[in-house]
This record gives C-alpha cells, structure tokens and sequence, in this order.
C-alpha cells in the first residue's frame, strides 16, 4: 500500500515508519522539520507541510492509499492551552478532510488514552472500572485530550461521508528503550510513588506493529481501539494497589496479577495485536 505518515518525524510517527516500511509499504513521511535535499539512497520519501493550513494538508494527503495521522502537539501544559488544541484539532481536521476528498481508503488515526479523563486531569477521578476498556466512559477536560476526542469525532464524520474507513488508536504512555528508566525507573525504586492510569504504558514498537497491522485490515466503519502494554510499569498487583487507592472500585478479572489497567482485548481481537515487549526487557526484574 502507499502509505503517508504525518508527524513523521516524531516518536511515534517514526517508529510507524519502520514498521510500515519493513511490511513492504509504499512510505511517505511528512513532518515540520526541512527536508534532506540529498538523501542516501533508499530513504523514506519526505515531504515538510504545516498541517494546519488547509492548503498543504490537501498537497501532501493525497495518492495514497491509507494515511497515519500521528501529527500533534503531544502533551497538554507545555504551551498555551488554546495553542494545543486548536493547533490538533486544525490538523486533524483537515487530515481528514483531505482523506475524504482525495479518495484515501484507509486512516488510521493516533489518539489517546487521556480522553477517558484520567492521564493529564487536573483532579483526575477514579476510573467507572478496571481495567479501563472502549466502554469506559470518556471524559476529557485537558486541551490534548480533548483535541484527540474531536479527532475521533472527526473519523466518524469521514466514515459517514466518504468511502474511508478509519481506525482512532488510543495508546496510554508510550516509552522507548531510552526513555524506561527515566519513567518507569522512579516507581521501581518507590513502592509509594502512585500513577493515576496505574503504571500503564506501551512500549513504541509495538505500537508501530499496531498501527501497520490497522493500516492493513479492512474493519469498516470507524473503529476506537486502546493499546497498552500487557503489563504495568511498575510490576505492582493491580488490582491491591487500584484497591488501596479507591477502596470499592470495581476491578474485574484479569489476565495476570500485574496486568495493566488498561485492556487491548479489543486490539488484539480486531487486529491479531499482542504486545508482545515490556519494561523489564530493558531494566529486569
């Protein structure tokens, strides 16, 4: 398949690049960052667009089967409110609108766990119910949560007026091999160091085969998927430690004692995605 990648240049987008790339695609990758105007040989063609003018969106989205949106300002805080979300909403707005009238057939659009309204809530609230799934309820109230909750709404007005499908990915705390220890390690050292979405996490790689594997399935519709590591971050026993938390949450069965608090039952039956790495590959225990 021909396959662009918006945010190319970013953590995730470039991992989805590898990954679409070594699965035999067709890949194009745009971003912010200046081209190479002498690129080695067998490079990733790249295109640079500001995809929040309209007009580039349009350029770039376009003779391409499927397209990767995983362009945006990535955290809430770390700019102005109204910067983060108008500037996500502005490019994911008009990703879609491209795809819809350039004949795109597939999106697979890069959400996040933080629209259930926990991960970067000022006063986060326990969730309805653990581990956190796509019947949870969602309740932004961050502007990146939000941003990434108009942008699934925007795939459900694609769906319905285009021939496009769409795939909304929603991965909790993504983590590198170079970032485990500077994120995970602080709640292995501390038993009492709390997180309030439990120590869930997703290791990069495998949500690049996720995404490589929505961009390949031919689900119709738009379909939310969460993606998580099958672990928790910090090898605690959830279901203790989300107790000892909120005494009274309704924790249902689990696959494992350390599960994470989030599932990817949903991912794994659409898509045949099993996470398969995890924290303690790169720092033991």
């Amino acid at each position: 398949m021909r396959v662009l990648v918006t945010g190319a240049r970013g953590k995730v987008g470039s991992a989805a690049v590898r990954a679409l790339v070594g699965r035999g695609h067709a890949v194009t990758g745009t971003d912010l960052g200046p081209p190479d105007y002498d690129p080695p040989p067998g490079a990733v063609p790249y295109v640079r667009a500001d995809l929040t003018d309209a007009g580039q969106a349009y350029a770039v989205v376009r003779d391409v089967d499927a397209v990767v949106h995983a362009a945006a300002i990535p955290r809430p805080y770390l700019d102005p409110d109204p910067v983060v979300f108008t500037t996500n909403v502005a490019m994911s707005a008009h990703v879609v609108d491209a795809c819809a009238r350039n004949g795109v057939r597939r999106l697979v659009n890069v959400s996040s766990d933080s629209v259930c309204g926990i991960t970067w809530a000022r006063q986060p609230a326990p969730p309805a119910y653990l581990p956190i799934d796509e019947d949870s309820p969602d309740r932004p109230e961050d502007p990146y949560a939000l941003s990434k909750q108009v942008s699934e709404l925007l795939c459900d007005a694609l769906v319905r007026r285009s021939a496009c499908t769409a795939v909304s990915l929603r991965p909790t705390w993504v983590q590198t091999p170079e970032t485990y220890e500077r994120n995970l390690g602080p709640f292995l050292r501390d038993p009492d160091l709390a997180s309030p979405m439990f120590w869930s996490y997703v290791d990069v790689a495998d949500l690049a085969d996720l995404v490589a594997l929505a961009v390949a399935a031919d689900t119709p519709g738009h379909e939310v998927v969460y993606a998580a590591a099958a672990d928790n971050g910090a090898g605690r026993d959830l279901r203790e430690a989300a107790l000892a938390v909120h005494p009274g949450l309704d924790v249902r069965p689990l696959p494992r004692p350390d599960a994470s608090a989030i599932s990817s039952a949903k991912a794994e039956r659409l898509f045949g995605w099993r996470p398969g790495r995890s924290w303690r590959d790169v720092l033991g225990g």
